[in-house]
């Protein structure tokens, strides 16, 4: 092979070792949002690299950069000569963090009340039908598996139509938010469904004060709901 076309070639392998790295680190960070979204790791718990490598049938390299990015939404906390750990919020983070997000998921509430569409409202309600039946379910736990309690809080999220609550609540504390729904255990589910019905009611009917108290009651409840166990 000519050295030009040699240079060519060895240039295009490293761009494909770099995507199937980049590849495997994305699928890294997949995997560590699951096992703390589904409470398999929770507060505290050291993240062991060689174990989410085998999971994974990859090297340490690309979990390490997963770490890496996720210690950089402070879901993951990187330790001097120990290794990673899943963030562990004392109680004050808690009622810090509730209080930043009873004021702005009440505004989304009340804005949401305002300006979701007909289509955007059925589709609350059929989210809210959707969590009720998988909840039915004998192996179902409504925080721990899955993220059906999550979306309903994102569909409201999504219909207020403001791009800062969106951003600071379904994005940049997303990771933390669901370290913490996963510690509510099973105690929780049921009520919080109902509290989320008599939201989406109030939304539909337009009601944005009424929305707007549910919603902070809500945050307020599950605030409480955890504190018992930190």
């Amino acid at each position: 092979m000519e050295p030009k076309l040699k240079k060519i070639a060895d240039n295009a392998q490293k761009v494909m070792e770099i995507d199937r790295q980049l590849l495997r680190s994305d699928q890294a960070v997949d995997l560590i949002r699951d096992l703390i979204s589904t409470g398999k790791l929770g507060p505290g718990d050291r993240v062991n690299e060689a174990d989410i490598a085998n999971m994974l049938g990859t090297s340490r390299g690309p979990v390490r950069e997963a770490i890496r990015k996720l210690a950089s939404t402070d879901l993951l906390v990187q330790e001097k000569n120990i290794g990673s750990k899943v963030f562990s919020p004392d109680k004050k983070f808690i009622c810090e963090l509730f209080d930043v997000r009873e004021a702005l998921e009440s505004l989304a509430a009340r804005l949401a009340a305002q300006l979701m569409s007909k289509q955007e409202k059925a589709h609350l309600i059929e989210a809210l039908d959707f969590h009720e039946g998988l909840m039915k379910k004998p192996d179902f736990s409504s925080y721990q598996h899955g993220g059906a309690d999550w979306d309903f809080h994102l569909l409201i999220l999504e219909g207020a139509r403001n791009q800062l609550v969106w951003r600071i609540c379904g994005t940049e504390l997303g990771d933390i938010f669901a370290l913490l729904r996963a510690q509510h255990g099973t105690s929780r589910g049921q009520q919080a469904l109902l509290e989320h019905r008599w939201i989406a009611a109030a939304v539909n009917n337009g009601n944005e004060d009424l929305a707007a108290a549910l919603m902070a009651q809500h945050i307020r409840a599950s605030r409480d709901n955890l504190l018992k166990k930190f």
